[in-house]
């Protein structure tokens, strides 16, 4: 053995080693992020806004107090209260908002407020057109309101604007004057008392629902949260598409937020409002993931799913839209039988009604990503060598200096350069398991030892025509498909490594590219597909194979580019591309974090869900693997153009590959539950190879018996012109 054979064989060890150490931290990483509180003690909460408990009571026939009770019966355990307006303030019973038209008018034709008549003209007397009276009964909701109502004086004109107030038999009087009319409908005035009385009365928890204010200063946001006080609070909900007090008073929101210990909440599917991320930060990602309420109420397996796979631990319940077309008891019984399932499935997964519990989740030490980032880059360099001869010497001059500008990288912006890494090893990790398993140069064999004759007359039945292969062709493809599985696996679980971050488990974050992720491979695997069958590197036979020589891949491909370059565009040309761009946006409109889904597949989604426990992707056992598996089937077939439609099913099956590297860019399901998809994924796959390759031997038989009977008419009809 030379030298220089010795040197490259010793580089490449080190460059593995760094590989395998890189992913088995990023295993312990992930099994450490997702090592949680264990199931019997979390809590799942129940939530639903005051006013559609308004809503719900006037169809049930109760009380609001009657149901708050009967909703804690079911399982609810805390309600959404709004910060009330001024205009909110005109329903209340026994308050009066009016302009000075309105005035006159109430006073002749309201007896109860005639009564406050004399009082009301000698405070208010001067009011002009566009000023407003507010009139309400005495104690602490008059006074929180005179506190916010005297929020006016930071943006009205200090000359025109005036503020007053008097009091008389229990009634407070507030009087406007000279105020822009926009800054008034929408003015917060806090919680309103009678609402938290009526919720702690019912041992329930309060949510409070925030939204950014018309006025909002620095203390906003404690004067907001303070009206919440005099309640037990579970979780802050942000609502209006901005956090209270983003840009300027972020820092005053998170204040307030933290002297409360309170945790915020971001909705699933990675929605929060504008100054989330921001206040996240500045709360050390004190947050839990809510499912916003939906008509007619989630069903038990879509809350399973989001708190099995999105960490939900708050639930809310959109009461005013469910089941409009029942009233009174029968209401109750169906929403108590809904609340029943949807509860009685989490208790079954040792989960339970209660106060949320907020994710708590710390950063990895720097040293993991270092590691984490070295392993990249040796692979990096591996699938480098394939295209271009480098010495083992040059490989390592450039694996220091670039692990250490990836450490730099991740000092500098860990969450941008974890995304970028991330969406590296998805498009690396399966292109080189693909083109190193499936299109290495193999250990030639003798055609007529190895070849299968294609089904003709006399062939045998599909099922025995399978078992007529070699057993060497299923060690083989067996082989293939398990070491293409565990490079998966490995690229899985570093890219999980590096998305390990409290944003991204939080759902502030996540994995971008997931279209790049998809494509790209794709078409370099299918670039390197038709390279190898037209250079004739593809042989009929295949009896092993090995690593792709240094320089191999890119010399092929580059004399095929060339080839291609050079030849003449034709009609024929630019449909095929047509045809290409079609699927291609088919195919690219069908991935993405969220995509619609067909009632049948969602009924398919649910069996497997109840047949596994664990749902394995359809991308994998549908379509990568079979397709892989019949590639190699038709390896062993003679014929150009079957090994054309053989490289073309092995670029395809690359999906299987890039499907489980994106269940594990899924950061917030816990990482078993990846291992147990792709591993359910795999096996289904096999056997969905093998179904698939005995539909095409049976295909196969059926157009060979076809041609053999059109074949002796034909020739009966020469003889008979012949005579």
């Amino acid at each position: 053995m030379s030298t220089k054979h010795k040197h490259e064989i010793l580089t490449g060890a080190f460059l593995w080693l760094l590989v395998l150490l890189a992913v088995a931290s990023a295993a312990w990483a992930g099994f450490r992020f997702h090592a949680d509180i264990p199931a019997q003690e979390e809590n799942v909460e129940f939530t639903v806004r005051y006013s559609d408990v308004e809503i719900f009571a006037a169809r049930a026939g109760m009380t609001v107090e009657e149901t708050l009770a009967f909703l804690k019966e079911q399982g609810v355990s805390s309600v959404g209260v709004f910060e009330y307006t001024l205009w909110n303030l005109r329903r209340e019973s026994g308050c009066y908002v009016l302009s000075n038209l309105e005035l006159a008018g109430e006073m002749a034709f309201n007896t109860e407020l005639a009564r406050y008549r004399d009082f009301i003209l000698d405070s208010a007397e001067g009011l002009q057109l566009g000023d407003y009276i507010v009139l309400m009964p005495e104690g602490a909701w008059a006074e929180q309101v005179w506190e916010h109502l005297e929020q006016l004086k930071e943006v009205e004109d200090s000359v025109r604007f005036r503020l007053k107030r008097a009091s008389c038999e229990g009634m407070e009087l507030f009087v406007i004057q000279g105020a822009v009319y926009d800054n008034l409908p929408y003015l917060a005035l806090g919680a309103n008392p009678a609402q938290l009385k009526n919720v702690s009365h019912a041992g329930l928890l309060v949510n409070p629902y925030l939204s950014a204010r018309r006025i909002e200063t620095p203390a906003s946001a404690e004067q907001a949260l303070a009206t919440y006080d005099r309640a037990s609070l579970s979780a802050v909900v942000f609502e209006g598409g901005r956090v209270p007090g983003f840009p300027r008073y972020t820092a005053e929101t998170a204040q307030a937020v933290k002297k409360r210990g309170l945790p915020v909440t971001v909705f699933e599917y990675h929605q929060y409002p504008q100054g989330m991320k921001e206040l996240a930060l500045m709360l050390d990602y004190n947050l839990a993931v809510m499912i916003p309420g939906k008509t007619g109420l989630q069903e038990a397996m879509e809350v399973w799913n989001g708190v099995r796979e999105r960490k939900v631990r708050l639930i809310e319940l959109r009461l005013r839209d469910f089941a409009p077309q029942f009233r009174g008891e029968e209401l109750k019984e169906r929403f108590a039988g809904r609340m029943s399932s949807i509860v009685g499935l989490l208790q079954e997964k040792g989960y339970k009604s209660g106060k949320l519990q907020a994710l708590s989740v710390r950063p990895l030490p720097p040293g993991v990503y270092l590691l984490m980032g070295a392993g990249l880059l040796a692979f990096t360099l591996l699938f480098l060598r394939t295209i271009i001869p480098v010495r083992p010497l040059v490989l390592i001059l450039l694996l220091v200096p670039g692990t250490a500008f990836v450490f730099l990288l991740f000092l500098w912006n860990r969450i941008l350069t974890g995304q970028v890494l991330s969406l590296w090893t998805a498009l690396l990790f399966p292109l080189y398991a693909v083109l190193t398993l499936y299109f290495s140069p193999p250990l030639r064999e003798k055609e007529e030892r190895g070849c299968e004759r294609g089904p003709g007359r006399g062939a045998r039945a599909p099922v025995l025509q399978l078992f007529t292969l070699r057993p060497g062709f299923f060690v083989r493809t067996g082989l293939m498909l398990c070491g293409t599985f565990l490079f998966s696996l490995a690229g899985g679980l570093l890219l999980h490594g590096f998305l390990t971050m409290p944003p991204f488990y939080s759902g502030l974050e996540f994995f971008r590219g997931v279209k790049i992720m998809y494509a790209a491979p794709l078409c370099l695997a299918g670039l390197a597909a038709l390279a190898y069958w037209s250079a004739g590197e593809v042989e009929t036979c295949r009896s092993g194979f090995r690593l792709l020589p240094a320089g191999e891949l890119g010399k092929t491909c580059l004399a095929f580019i060339r080839r291609i370059l050079r030849r003449p565009l034709v009609l024929g040309d630019l449909i095929f591309l047509g045809i290409l761009l079609l699927v291609a946006y088919f195919y690219l409109t069908r991935t993405g974090h969220v995509t619609e889904i067909t009632a049948a597949e969602s009924q398919a989604r649910g069996f497997l869900e109840t047949a596994l426990g664990v749902r394995p992707r359809f991308k994998e056992f549908l379509i990568g693997y079979p397709l892989a598996f019949l590639g190699f089937y038709l390896l062993e077939k003679p014929g150009k153009n079957i090994r054309l439609l053989a490289c073309l099913l092995l670029a395809a099956g690359i999906l299987a590959p890039v499907s489980v590297l994106n269940t594990f860019a899924h950061i917030q399901a816990p990482i078993v539950l990846s291992l147990w998809r792709s591993l359910h994924g795999f096996w289904l796959g096999g056997l969905c190879g093998l179904l698939l390759l005995f539909v095409w031997t049976f295909g196969g038989l059926f157009a060979a018996a076809v041609r053999s009977e059109k074949a002796p008419k034909k020739w009966n009809k020469e003889e008979k012109g012949r005579g």
